[in-house]
């Protein structure tokens, strides 16, 4: 009975180990049935075959008799149940994200990446001072031309208003002199001087007329033309006071405000060029430069002193508090001057209106003291010279404006290139349309993974390169900020996002750049280069479902990418011309004439350098790596591929289960003894059974791939 219970025993430790075995055997059989053409992507999910059906095959087939004649059959296992789950599918983003990660991690991506960030070590410190300064400098472009289109308003409004008074002298006394000598009344009186030095002779012929018939008075004439000229004097002098009062009254107030409101910006400089010196996006920066990787590094470029320097430059566009108080003082100084002159010609007025009708009317004292008002006025806000305010507010503003001149030259040929970039852009923008059903499907099957994931999904948003040269050159900056952010938090983390990247390099298509840069100058044909099939990386960057969106956004990227590099060099060539926005200006200019050259050198000879200091070649393919380190939404770019994936294999990902479970239940006959073990086995405390003399127990395996 003794040997007997162990002969049992030992017949159940070997039951139990072959079970797990053909267990083992029997799921590793049912998940060897993948979909082959997931593989062509270095994924598996399971096919189209009956699990069931593999399993109870592969299960039967290992318990069938032995076929040597007079076998013994120490375990005779029989397969009670057999059950088989299927889960996980392939589309979802943690299981798709870890096959690539299985997938990558044999392909050595590490190396060639961190390769790609040594490339960009060497010029973090240039990037980040370019960076720093185009992006100070540039809110300080934009203060700077508004405050002084400010001044320059108020400017226009002083001498708005003392044009309406330049032509009061010769209504006065033209031409002025200090004293009005006697006339005889010949010809009509065309100044209010004329009709004073007139104005005897005229009072001596109308008493010589009074009491006379009419057919004997002698002068008739004579006194009507003096009367039409001193009328036409009084109404020509109303006529001018009384527009230039409203003028004034209105242009001087605005004129006031505009100079407060260039005091605000004014203050404005100021505070930006103090809280300019701490910047965020600098640590993405350091933290690349300071990087201790693998591999040979190039030489480092500088430190970014030239561009450092012309930062250092900006408190010079700040203008000086006290010329808002003197610009401000000869505003409300021309308001009272203006109160003088029109007090003295209304006086005038008055007395000349009552000259024909009274006698000894005292007129010469109030033409000589209305001609020396007005006459100061003319000299003050009018007429050239030395003494005019106007002139001198103009003089001292254009003092501050060296280099204005050279500057507006330099933009306007900046804004002429980017004119041309921008036409280029909109005719790939207005591309072939061929490729249209294939997108929407794309599009299809891109929401339906999307929706499967419970994900947000977001509009691509319409390539663009600005005409403002300033603008395009801080969006360009921006890109670079995005770019070494990046690169940073790969170095923090070398995780998913890598492996992403690295897998939709290794297997997505992307465009020929040359093809493209000649169908935009007549040759080739566009179908070729907007299918679908030439273009699926640039689509997982971008995210456009339509033929021409992905291609543009690649090309405007590129250029920006090209601008903030060449920009960073020409901060270098330029930094010598002093003036802070006029090294800025002359270094756009230099970044978009060479980043138009780079663009046409990446298509004819497939790379360009990435430095002009630095020999080291940067391919399409390249960039688009880069891009994709930019636009770094892991949800979004896992469902595009997953997208492009179901579309060119005909597989939907998000019905392969991708991990498989299964538990089979079976038994051997007891030969000795059963309600012994069963007593041996609640002893151990065993789940095992024992049922009608035979020897039951369950077992489980999981696998994924």
């Amino acid at each position: 009975m003794f040997v007997a219970i162990f002969i049992d025993y030992a017949r159940i430790a070997a039951f139990k180990v072959q079970t797990e075995r053909m267990t083992h055997a029997a799921m590793r059989s049912v998940m060897s049935a993948y979909d082959t053409s997931l593989r062509e992507y270095g994924l598996f999910g399971y096919g189209d075959s009956s699990g069931d059906a593999i399993m109870a095959k592969v299960l039967n087939d290992s318990v069938k008799p032995s076929s040597v004649k007079d076998g013994f059959p120490i375990l005779d296992i029989q397969w009670d149940t057999t059950t088989l789950s299927m889960e996980r599918e392939l589309g979802r983003y943690d299981i798709f994200n870890r096959q690539i990660q299985e997938d990558m991690k044999y392909r050595a991506p590490v190396d060639f990446t961190l390769e790609v960030i040594n490339r960009f070590k060497p010029i973090s410190d240039e990037m980040k001072e370019a960076a720093h300064t185009v992006d100070l400098l540039k809110k300080l472009q934009k203060l700077y031309d508004k405050r002084e289109e400010l001044l320059d308003e108020a400017i226009a409004n002083q001498t708005q208003s003392a044009e309406k008074l330049k032509n009061l002298p010769k209504l006065i006394m033209d031409p002025p002199s200090q004293a009005i000598y006697e006339e005889m009344l010949e010809e009509t009186p065309e100044t209010a001087a004329e009709a004073a030095a007139r104005y005897a002779d005229y009072l001596s012929k109308k008493q010589a007329d009074e009491g006379l018939p009419f057919r004997e008075q002698q002068y008739i004439l004579e006194l009507a033309r003096y009367r039409t000229g001193v009328g036409n004097v009084v109404t020509g002098i109303s006529m001018i006071i009384q527009p230039a009062l409203q003028t004034h009254q209105t242009k001087l107030e605005e004129a006031q405000s505009k100079i407060e409101e260039a005091r605000k910006i004014n203050e404005e400089m100021k505070r930006v060029i103090a809280e300019g010196e701490n910047r965020s996006q600098n640590a993405s920066y350091d933290n690349v430069g300071n990087s201790n990787l693998p591999g040979t590094i190039p030489a480092s470029t500088g430190s970014g002193s030239e561009a450092r320097s012309t930062r250092s430059l900006a408190s010079e566009l700040v203008r000086a508090d006290s010329l808002f108080d003197q610009l401000k003082a000869r505003v409300v100084s021309q308001n009272s001057d203006f109160d003088n002159v029109r007090r003295d010609n209304m006086d005038l007025n008055n007395q000349l209106r009552n000259v024909t009708g009274m006698s000894g009317i005292p007129i010469k004292p109030a033409v000589r003291q209305a001609s020396q008002i007005t006459e100061r006025y003319m000299d003050t806000y009018v007429r050239n010279g030395p003494a005019n305010l106007i002139q001198q507010s103009k003089q001292q503003l254009e003092s501050g404006r060296g280099s204005d001149a050279q500057r507006k030259a330099n933009d306007k040929e900046s804004k002429g290139k980017l004119k041309e970039l921008k036409r280029i852009l909109s005719q790939i923008q207005n591309g072939s349309s061929g490729s249209m059903d294939a997108f929407k499907q794309l599009e299809e099957y891109y929401n339906a993974n999307i929706a499967f994931n419970e994900a947000s999904r977001e509009e691509a948003k319409k390539a663009e390169i600005a005409g403002d040269p300033y603008e395009s050159g801080g969006d360009a900056m921006k890109g670079m900020d995005s770019l070494f952010g990046g690169m940073s938090g790969l170095l923090d983390s070398l995780g998913d996002e890598l492996f992403q990247n690295e897998y939709a390099l290794a297997y997505f298509n992307s465009m020929d750049f040359g093809q493209l840069l000649n169908w935009t100058e007549g040759g080739g044909d566009g179908g070729d280069v907007f299918k679908l099939e030439n273009q699926e990386l640039e689509y997982i960057v971008y995210g456009f479902h339509n033929p021409s969106g992905n291609i543009a956004a690649a090309y405007a990227e590129i250029f920006g990418m090209r601008l903030a590099i060449r920009t960073a060099e020409g901060l270098i060539e330029h930094s010598k011309l002093g003036n802070p926005l006029l090294v800025l200006s002359a270094a756009i200019l230099y970044g978009i004439t060479n980043a138009i050259a780079d663009m046409v050198k990446l298509a004819k000879e497939g790379s360009v350098e990435l430095f002009k200091y630095i020999k080291v070649k940067l391919t399409y393919r390249d960039h688009l790596r880069l891009f994709l380190l930019m636009h770094s939404n892991n949800e979004r770019k896992m469902s595009r591929m997953l997208a492009l994936i179901r579309l060119n294999t005909g597989v939907n990902p998000d019905e392969k289960q991708t991990y498989a479970s299964g538990n089979m239940r079976s038994s051997i006959k007891l030969w000795f003894l059963p309600g012994v073990v069963r007593s041996i086995g609640a002893v151990m405390g065993s789940a095992d059974q024992v049922e009608g003399g035979r020897f039951f127990i369950e077992r489980k395996a999981d696998y994924s791939y």
